[in-house]
Order: structure tokens, then sequence, then C-alpha cells
């Protein structure tokens, strides 16, 4: 593993947030940050009143919906939505 710490360049955070002391080395991790602190929420789940920051978060919260349980534990065969769900199910 390398354990060597990031200097130069390489470890650059020229992207800072105008609301909290966060940097990001890439523009779009700033841009996807700068959510956190708006209270606009445009993704809205058409199947009850949940509402989103992200695309990404409305699509994983409409798997609960669909039904879709893609990942399945390999010992007790219990399926979830979410690999994270599995992942901590077989700690």
């Amino acid at each position: 593993m390398n354990t060597k710490s990031r200097t130069g360049p390489a470890a650059a955070k020229p992207f800072a947030c105008t609301e909290c002391d966060q940097t990001f080395s890439r523009a779009h991790n700033l841009k996807s940050h700068l959510a956190t602190h708006s209270l606009v929420r445009p993704y809205k789940c058409d199947s009850c009143k949940a509402q989103f920051r992200r695309l990404h978060d409305l699509k994983r919260h409409q798997k609960l919906h669909s039904g879709e349980r893609p990942y399945v534990c390999k010992v007790c065969e219990r399926s979830f939505s979410r690999l994270d769900a599995l992942n901590r199910h077989q700690r």
C-alpha cells in the first residue's frame, strides 16, 4: 500500500466552497458538495413525496418502490436493493 502523503500539484485543492471550509481538487466535486448547502430539491419521487438534491439519490430511493433487489446474500439468500445494505448485512 502506498503510504506517501501527497505534496505539490497533485495535492492542490483550488476549488473552495463559499459556504464552509471545504476545498476540492476537482470542480465537479465542489459542484456536488454545494448542493448540500442548498434547500432546493429538484428531483421528486413520483411514488411518494420524497425530494432529493441529486438524481443519484432519487434513483437509489426509487428502488424501494420498484421492489428491485438485485443484491443477494450467498449465505442466507436474503436480497437487498442496495449493495451497501448487503455489505452491512454480511459483516
